[in-house]
C-alpha cells in the first residue's frame, strides 16, 4: 500500500510506527458558523481512509480537534450577542449531527476541545521557551521561526517567499513578522485563562501539536487536513513539535485533501458563495453527498453543482437498485460457479488495488460500477451470496449505506409527480396510494411507447425514491413497494 506524502512530495510505502496499529490526526472544526460542504469533505475522506485501514486489519486510533476558542468565535460572539461558549457548543452539536448523517465511523475516535487542554498547552509552551524557541512580548508568546532550521520543508518555500506571499498580522513587538503566536494576551472583555505570561488564550497552531502528540504520541502515522492548511498551519505544527521534542519526524505521513469549489468558483463566505451541509441535505440524501465527495481524487479540488449532484444521485440509485436485486437473488440461490467466483474475485481485487494506491476512491467507485455492469449483462449469474458479501465489503469501505428514505406523506409526493408532468385531475385527491402509482405507471408507459425515455427514466427515479421498484419488460412494466 502506498500513500502520497506532502512532506516528500512522492508516493511512499505505508509503514506504521507500530505493527498493525495506525495513529491518525485530522484538523477539525472551528465552530464559529454553520458547517459547510468544505467541512464535509475531510470528514468523509479521512473516515474512508480509516475504514480501509481497518479492513486491512489495522487498529486505528483517530483524533480530531475542535477549536472552540478563536478570534473568529470571539468576533461572532460580539456580532450575535452570545458567549463564545454558546456559539461553539451550538455548532459542535450541529457538526456531530452531520457526523452521524454522513455515516462516519466513530469507533476509537476522539474529538477534543481546545478549551479542555489549556494546562497541557501552557506546559508545552514553557518547554519551547526553555529551549529558546519562544519569546515573550507585551502581546503574547511567539515562536521564533529562524531558530528552527527546517522551517519551510513541508510547503517547500523559503522564509522570504512566505513573507511576500502570506498576509501576516502586523505586530511591532515580534522579532520577525513571520514569528507566530503560541499564546495571545487577552484584551478587555475577551475570554482568558491564567498563565505564566498573564491572562490569555492559545494561538491557533499550538493546539494541534499539543493534542496530537498527547493522544497519539510523537512520530504518529498520519496527519490529515485541507490543502489550505499546508502553510502556515501544518508548517508551524512541524516546527513546534520537532522543536519541543528535539527529534524528528513529528508525523510520518502528511496527507492533504483538495478544497470544494461551488459552481466552478472558490467557495467564500465573504463573497456569499457558500453552501452549508444543512442546505445540501434538504435536497440530497447524505449517501449522495458522501458518494459525491468520494468520486474525485481526494488531492484535487472538487466542483459542487446541482447538475453534478443529480448525476451522483442517479449513480447512488443504480447502486441501490442493484443491491436490492442482489439481496433478493441471494436468498434464492442454490447454484455455485467457479468461473463466476473467479470473475467476482478479480474485480474485487481491482477495487482493493485502487484503495492500496493512495486511497483512490474515484477508481474504486469505477470498479464497483464495473461489477454492477457485469451483473446487469449476465456475465455474473451465479454466486449471488458471495457477490453480496464482496459488495458489502466495498460499500462498508466507502461508507455508503443503502437506505430508502421514508417520506412523511407519500401520497402527497405522488400527486406532485402527477402535477409536475401535467396529467393531474381533481379526482386524484381521492385515489389511494396504489391507484396513484398505477396512474403514473400508465402515463410512463405511454412515454416509453413514444420513445421519450428521458422523462420515463425521471419518473422511474422519482418513484424509486419513494420506495417503489420498477421493472420494465418488453410488453409490460411491473412494480412493487419495497418492505
Amino acid at each position: 500500500m502506498k500513500v502520497y506524502n506532502t512532506l516528500t512530495r512522492k508516493k511512499e510505502e505505508f509503514v506504521t510506527r507500530e505493527k498493525d496499529k495506525v495513529y491518525m490526526y485530522v484538523c477539525g472544526l472551528t465552530p464559529d458558523n454553520y458547517p459547510h460542504i468544505g467541512h464535509a469533505r475531510p470528514l468523509v475522506v479521512y473516515d474512508t481512509m480509516k475504514r480501509y485501514l481497518k479492513y486491512k486489519g489495522y487498529q486505528v486510533k483517530y483524533v480530531q480537534n475542535y477549536t472552540d476558542i478563536d478570534d473568529k468565535i470571539i468576533k461572532r460572539s460580539i456580532e450575535w450577542g452570545l458567549s463564545p461558549k454558546e456559539i461553539a457548543e451550538t455548532f459542535i452539536k450541529m457538526y456531530e449531527k452531520y457526523i452521524h448523517q454522513l455515516n462516519i465511523d466513530i469507533e476509537d475516535n476522539l474529538y477534543i476541545k481546545v478549551t479542555d487542554q489549556i494546562k497541557d498547552i501552557i506546559e508545552f509552551i514553557k518547554v519551547l521557551q526553555d529551549k529558546n524557541f519562544a519569546y515573550q512580548t507585551d502581546t503574547g508568546v511567539y515562536f521564533e521561526v529562524k531558530k528552527f532550521k527546517d522551517y519551510g520543508k513541508l510547503s517547500n518555500r523559503k522564509i522570504e517567499d512566505m513573507l511576500s506571499g502570506v498576509r501576516i498580522e502586523v505586530d511591532e513587538t515580534k522579532k520577525e513578522p513571520i514569528d507566530f503566536a503560541l499564546w495571545k494576551k487577552s484584551k478587555e472583555g475577551e475570554p482568558f485563562w491564567e498563565s505564566p505570561w498573564g491572562k490569555g488564550r492559545p494561538g491557533w497552531h499550538i493546539e494541534c501539536s499539543v493534542i496530537s502528540i498527547k493522544y497519539l504520541g510523537f512520530g504518529f502515522d498520519i496527519h490529515g487536513g485541507g490543502n489550505d492548511l499546508i502553510f502556515p498551519h501544518h508548517e508551524n505544527e512541524i516546527a513546534q513539535g520537532e522543536a519541543w521534542k528535539g527529534d524528528r519526524p513529528v508525523v510520518r505521513y502528511w496527507l492533504h485533501n483538495g478544497l470544494v469549489n461551488l459552481n466552478k468558483e472558490k467557495m467564500s463566505k465573504s463573497l456569499g458563495n457558500f453552501l452549508t451541509i444543512e442546505d445540501i441535505l434538504k435536497t440530497y440524501e447524505p449517501e449522495v453527498l458522501r458518494l459525491f465527495l468520494l468520486s474525485s481524487d481526494y488531492h484535487s479540488p472538487v466542483d459542487y453543482s446541482d447538475e453534478k449532484m443529480e448525476d451522483i444521485r442517479k449513480q447512488y440509485y443504480k447502486i441501490r437498485e442493484f443491491y436490492s436485486m442482489l439481496q433478493t437473488l441471494s436468498k434464492k440461490e442454490e447454484y455455485v460457479s467457479d468461473n463466476s467466483k473467479k470473475l467476482i474475485d478479480s474485480i474485487f481485487n481491482e477495487f482493493l488495488d485502487n484503495m492500496d494506491d493512495d486511497f483512490n476512491t474515484q477508481g474504486a467507485i469505477g470498479v464497483l460500477f464495473k461489477l454492477i455492469n457485469k451483473f446487469n449483462t449476465g456475465e455474473i449469474k451465479e454466486n449471488y451470496s458471495y457477490l453480496l458479501e464482496k459488495v458489502n465489503d466495498m460499500l462498508n469501505i466507502l461508507g455508503i449505506k443503502i437506505t430508502f428514505r421514508e417520506l412523511e406523506n407519500i401520497k402527497e409526493e405522488l400527486i406532485k409527480i402527477i402535477n409536475d408532468y401535467s396529467f393531474y385531475n381533481s379526482n386524484d385527491e381521492n385515489l389511494s396510494e396504489l391507484e396513484l402509482v398505477k396512474k403514473i405507471i400508465d402515463y410512463r408507459k405511454k412515454l416509453r411507447e413514444d420513445k421519450n425515455f428521458k422523462l420515463s427514466d425521471e419518473i422511474r427515479d422519482r418513484l424509486n425514491r419513494l420506495g417503489y421498484e420498477i421493472r420494465d419488460g418488453r410488453k409490460e412494466t411491473i412494480f412493487f413497494k419495497r418492505e
